[in-house]
């Protein structure tokens, strides 16, 4: 679980967060919505300790910390280039303290989502395609077993076999975690989320269940005049 409270953030005296509160529970995918440069970012970096917030505070559930967040960030450059792609799954386990029999349990447990593992495990990360390597990186984060799941933007690069891989992944990781994501591919987002946020002038200013597609589009463009999606 993570909750966030009364966060803000400032640079150079633009003020990007202000005052954002959440609340984001295992078991739910929690999307926050908007348009480049509104703050999404920025709010994940702070969650997971990337950035230290002016004021407000981050809360995790009990027994958790932030060792138990897992980041994907935005981009291709998530794990280690020189590393295959076995050893990036391994040691990104290794880190939070999984024994070797742990990791092959989960490694078992979710490979029917990722079938492209097993033809990649011994190929450099470096040597994937884009698409591959956001879907390696989000398969190292369910290895891990992290309970805060937190991305960026999760399907950059992911044509659309792929996305509805990665819709079926969701179902998955959120049964052992809470995950929070950013996103501008609007139909992934209602097709996966259990909460929608949506951020504007650095706070939120509408939480939603479940939406549509004609529901979330008139909302997005209620707030955002003339945001690109």
């Amino acid at each position: 679980m993570v909750q966030v409270n009364q966060l803000s953030k400032s640079f150079n005296s633009v003020r990007i967060l202000n005052g954002v509160s959440l609340k984001a529970p295992c078991g739910e995918v929690t999307t926050i919505a908007g348009p480049n440069g509104i703050g999404k970012t920025t709010m994940l970096n702070v969650i997971c300790g990337i950035l230290y917030p002016d004021a407000g505070e981050v809360k995790f559930g009990e027994g958790e910390s932030y060792r138990d967040i897992f980041t994907v960030l935005s981009g291709d450059r998530n794990l280690y280039a020189k590393n295959t792609v076995k050893e990036n799954v391994q040691f990104a386990a290794v880190l939070r303290g999984l024994r070797r029999d742990e990791i092959q349990k989960n490694i078992e447990k979710y490979l029917p989502y990722f079938p492209l593992y097993e033809a990649l495990e011994n190929k450099l990360y470096e040597k994937l395609s884009f698409g591959q390597k956001r879907l390696i990186t989000i398969f190292a984060a369910a290895v891990s077993g992290a309970k805060i799941i937190l991305m960026d933007e999760p399907t950059e690069g992911l044509d659309l076999e792929h996305k509805k891989q990665l819709a079926d992944i969701m179902g998955a990781l959120k049964k052992d975690a809470a995950v929070i994501l950013t996103t501008h591919d609007y139909e992934f987002s209602v097709n996966v989320s259990d909460h929608i946020l949506f951020l504007k002038d650095g706070s939120i200013v509408s939480e939603n269940g479940k939406l549509g597609r004609e529901e979330f589009l008139k909302l997005y463009h209620g707030f955002y005049e003339g945001g690109d999606l």
